[in-house]
């Protein structure tokens, strides 16, 4: 059994599952995540890494659930080939 697959392919499987099965809770999760960084960093707070409001800025999170659905399908998928190979290796 490979180890490292199943070190890297349960936390996939698992995030991946939330997102692709609770996508609204997640999205609204992360957004809360971002607003209340950006109104920290509003009020002056020190950055935690070069310019992270810009970061904040130029990567908006996805907008639609449809989105985040696709990428927790992907993040399963490769969870579960993960979890696969460690089987059968």
């Amino acid at each position: 059994m490979d180890l490292m697959s199943v070190f890297i392919g349960v936390p996939a499987l698992v995030s991946g599952s939330a997102m692709l099965f609770f996508p609204r809770k997640k999205r609204l999760e992360a957004e809360a995540k971002v607003a209340i960084r950006k109104a920290q960093l509003t009020a002056g707070a020190s950055e935690r890494y070069f310019e992270e409001g810009r970061t904040l800025d130029a990567y908006p999170l996805p907008a639609t659930d449809r989105k985040w659905r696709t990428k927790g399908a992907f993040l399963t998928a490769c969870g579960i080939a993960l979890l696969c190979l460690a089987y059968f290796r």
